[in-house]
């Protein structure tokens, strides 16, 4: 009886199944939705951001808004692009799964806390619930503007000790 052949096979009938096994978990977790706030986008990682892995966040994971840049003035009408970096940005599907989310913006407003929910989108609150890193702001008032750009889990909930954002810009007259 040859035990090294017998153990090879061993291994390689385990990577086989345990392949299988995630295959088939991955499918079987993905529910209908019940979020409206667009088309659905295929979960992804943002380009440069390393993935998360499902049991914890990493240390250096959090958001950045590259546009408008800091102290930019601007015209009335204002697309917010953001980068995510140790989370995997994802499409609102109501679970709170770690390092899995999406985007939600704070318009001249102090975002929620890190233990309660995020109230539904208002003209101050953006939820990007599709997975999108942009969204535009339309007819802003002339004057100064904060946003602070926040990530959340599939359910709303901010993440705890992720890295936020904060940019002020001018809207010209």
């Amino acid at each position: 009886m040859n035990t090294n052949s017998d153990n090879t096979m061993r291994a390689s009938s385990l990577a086989v199944f345990l392949a299988i096994a995630t295959i088939v978990a991955c499918k079987s977790n993905r529910a209908p939705s019940s979020d409206t706030t667009g088309a659905a986008a295929p979960p992804a990682v943002q380009s440069g951001a390393a993935p998360a892995t499902p049991s914890a966040v990493s240390s250096n994971a959090g958001v950045t808004i590259t546009s408008p840049a800091k102290g930019a003035t601007t015209g009335k009408n204002v697309t917010v692009t953001m980068h995510s970096q140790g989370v995997t940005m994802a499409k609102a599907d109501g679970k709170k799964v770690e390092g899995v989310g999406h985007y939600h913006l704070f318009l001249d407003t102090v975002p929620t806390s890190d233990n309660a929910p995020i109230p539904p989108t208002t003209t101050k609150i953006v939820h990007i619930g599709t997975g999108d890193s942009t969204f535009t702001f339309k007819s802003l008032s002339a004057g100064p503007h904060r946003i602070i750009a926040v990530i959340g889990y599939g359910d709303h909930s901010p993440m705890v000790g992720v890295r936020r954002d904060t940019v002020e810009f001018t809207v010209k007259p």
